[in-house]
């Protein structure tokens, strides 16, 4: 019976909004999902809860062994996040999925914190793979993430955490994947809405060459670069406070200043679907979009990379310009 109790208290504790916040707008068209943020003092307030689960996002493992929040579990990017058919960083298969969270021990019940190596990709992605798996509402990212976490003086540890599988069951949502045939058959649609969540240069048509530590990230050709045809520009990193305070902005903001003049609550609009250049900053757009309340979100996994590639080029168009 206590432990009933305390995960009921930890369950409305968790539903607290992570930092003071504008009051909610009360617009019709969304209903903002404020539990999926946590704020660092709020994890702080349940150490080792045995309610929480809390996962610690890398492209390796480095970051985690050097220090991570007490009792997080180590999960790989490449779990959520892998090449298929050439195209890299796509999801692997529900199966796949569902088998690396149970083997997290994440369970069916407990609440899981997420958070990553970097100010938000890495554990945006796996929000998304669990709202793939139908078990996000139990779920959210910690705002700020370790940075903050640090900056604040939590404690961190370097032990090694290691995991007992669990039983998960997932009720997967494939529908809020969509592939190329689905955005070439849905352009021009006024009820659908394409956000690109690269950096603007990337967006009018500029491709950057590939970092040092990924030198085949894959280059698109320069009469292939630009963006989905009607896609509107929304920088991911719009949504943060800046790189090294990586919270999220006020929801107000984030709605009536970021989102809505891209035109997502146009009176006709019902779906928005975000991509980028290979799904991972299109992951957190994604996210931001949940947060916001956006009822009907989806994630072009293949992105702008698989999307240049394919031909005839003529029925994958490209634009350039625009905003």
């Amino acid at each position: 019976m206590r432990r009933l109790e305390a995960a009921l208290l930890a369950a409305a504790a968790f539903a607290t909004p992570a930092i003071a916040q504008a009051p909610d707008t009360g617009d019709a068209r969304v209903r903002h999902h404020r539990e999926f943020l946590v704020g660092t003092e709020w994890l702080a307030a349940h150490p080792e809860s045995p309610d929480i689960v809390v996962l610690h996002v890398g492209r390796t493992d480095a970051a985690y062994r050097a220090g991570h929040i007490p009792g997080a579990r180590f999960l790989p990017l490449s779990a959520v996040a892998t090449a298929v058919g050439g195209i890299p960083n796509e999801f692997p298969t529900p199966e796949q999925l569902a088998a690396t969270f149970r083997d997290l021990g994440v369970g069916d019940h407990a609440r899981i914190v997420i958070y990553g190596d970097d100010p938000g990709l890495l554990a945006a992605r796996a929000w998304v793979a669990l709202d793939l798996l139908g078990q996000s509402s139990r779920a959210a990212l910690l705002d700020g993430g370790l940075t903050r976490w640090a900056a604040e003086h939590h404690p961190i540890e370097t032990t090694v955490r290691t995991a007992t599988p669990q039983p998960f069951t997932p009720r997967w949502q494939g529908s809020k994947v969509v592939t190329a045939a689905w955005v070439r058959a849905h352009l021009g649609d006024s009820v659908v809405v394409f956000l690109d969540a690269r950096p603007a240069e990337q967006y009018a048509g500029a491709e950057p060459p590939c970092p040092p530590d990924r030198p085949a990230c894959g280059q698109i050709p320069p009469e292939r670069r630009g963006h989905v045809p009607g896609a509107r520009s929304l920088y991911w990193m719009g949504a943060l406070v800046s790189p090294d305070d990586p919270v999220l902005k006020p929801m107000h903001f984030l709605h009536e200043e970021m989102w809505k003049p891209t035109g997502a609550d146009g009176p006709a609009v019902r779906t928005l679907v975000t991509y980028c250049r290979s799904g991972m900053q299109a992951s957190h757009a994604y996210f931001v979009a949940r947060y916001i309340g956006y009822p009907d979100v989806r994630l072009y996994d293949g992105s702008f990379i698989e999307w240049a590639a394919l031909t005839p080029a003529a029925d994958y168009p490209v634009q350039r310009g625009g905003r």
